[in-house]
């Protein structure tokens, strides 16, 4: 009996293999999804997949391969629907040669239609299911649909296909804050915190004459829970990562110069350090919000020497004002258009002030809007550049 024992675990663990290995052969590339709502309210799954023949071809263009011909195109299109994501991606998979395989794509493109009806349901999907990754980048399309998108042709010479472009731009934005993109965790995990707005990046299709040509990454996307409520503009966005500590670089153009005149100064913000404190005062609350600023001087119109202290001192002032200004603006925006608390101040109580937060949890929608905010800014230059006087022309 032992004997036979033995022999029995030997096969065994001889014929045991990945029960659910896959060819490579059978798969199909996902690089780029895409999610729609349909005039007939139907859920549409678009997919842009790679050409394994075409992509070892190379990106010079031999054998017809390169450019932004169609015949060349490193990528095709495919679409199916269903009443929910579940069965789209079910029926698209049963019309594919090849079996869906996620684990390489990067973006998640959202149409503005379904994303003001709710995406709960589909990231429930996507958390459940393993072949998604949580790292993949959320992104509402505006100005034209995902097929328009997916079809683009290429607006340079760099990237053969679409999705490539859209991962440069939001590797792009971290240098500019236009945009403020998120992930799938991060998206979640904002959802998971009681009144909360979550925010993530929005995509503009370009078009010329109907058509069309290229895309841009322009200003936030404003989730009320799983719905999208509106948009943030770029300046908007900008105050909100600078208020959450996630700027890490950005422009900062000044309209005047130092005595009032017009013109140009530009500066790059490479740092910003925000502090966040509730104060509550007769029953009101409040949040004092200190912001440390450092900067360079980029460009300037006009001759002043940086390097006399007091014009330096009048530059700083200057750009703690322009910050200031351009924060309580989101804030405006955020409290009584949108009524959304991207920032989460909600989150901040509740780990400053547990109790109060346990009070006023439950009405926050009606509390948000009026609160009061005490914005207060420190910039520092820390440099004027490789040259620190203007040129002066003979």
């Amino acid at each position: 009996m032992k004997r036979f024992i033995i022999l029995i675990l030997t096969i065994a663990i001889l014929l045991t293999g990945c029960w659910d290995k896959r060819e490579i052969n059978q798969l199909a590339f996902v690089q780029g999804l895409g999610i729609e709502r349909g005039k007939d309210d139907m859920i549409y799954l678009i997919v842009e997949i790679l050409k394994p023949g075409l992509l070892t071809a190379g990106g010079g263009g031999t054998g017809g391969t390169g450019g932004g011909s169609a015949a060349g195109k490193p990528y095709a299109v495919f679409q199916a629907s269903g009443v929910d994501f579940a069965k789209a991606f079910a029926n698209l998979n049963d019309e594919l040669p090849r079996s869906l395989f996620m684990q390489y794509n990067e973006i998640i493109f959202l149409d503005e239609k379904f994303a003001r009806s709710g995406i709960y349901q589909t990231l429930d999907f996507m958390t459940r299911n393993p072949e998604f990754r949580r790292t993949a980048y959320i992104l509402v399309v505006t100005g034209g649909s995902i097929q328009e998108l997916f079809n683009l042709p290429s607006s340079n010479e760099l990237e053969r296909y679409p999705y490539k472009e859209v991962m440069g731009l939001i590797s792009n934005q971290a240098n500019t804050a236009s945009s403020y993109v998120s992930d799938l965790n991060e998206f979640i995990e904002t959802l998971e915190i009681p009144k909360k707005a979550p925010i993530t990046g929005r995509l503009v299709i370009v078009k010329k004459d109907g058509k069309a040509t290229g895309i841009r990454l322009s200003g936030s996307a404003v989730f009320d829970n799983d719905k999208l409520i509106g948009f943030l503009e770029e300046q908007d966005t900008k105050a909100v990562a600078t208020l959450m500590n996630k700027l890490k670089r950005s422009t900062l153009t000044l309209d005047k110069g130092l005595k009032g005149e017009k013109a140009h100064i530009s500066l790059v913000v490479t740092k910003a350090r925000t502090q966040i404190s509730p104060k509550i005062k007769d029953g009101d609350i409040s949040f004092d919000i200190k912001v440390n600023v450092e900067a360079y001087l980029n460009e300037q119109e006009t001759k002043y020497e940086l390097t006399e202290p007091e014009n330096l001192e009048k530059l700083q002032t200057m750009v703690s004002k322009k910050i200031k200004t351009a924060i309580e603006h989101a804030l405006f925006i955020l409290q009584k258009k949108y009524n959304a608390d991207v920032v989460g101040f909600v989150d901040i109580l509740h780990k400053r002030n547990p109790a109060l937060w346990k009070e006023v949890k439950k009405d926050w929608d009606k509390i948000y809007p009026d609160v009061k905010f005490n914005v207060a800014v420190k910039s520092v230059i820390k440099r004027s550049g490789l040259s620190s006087k203007p040129i002066h022309p003979r």
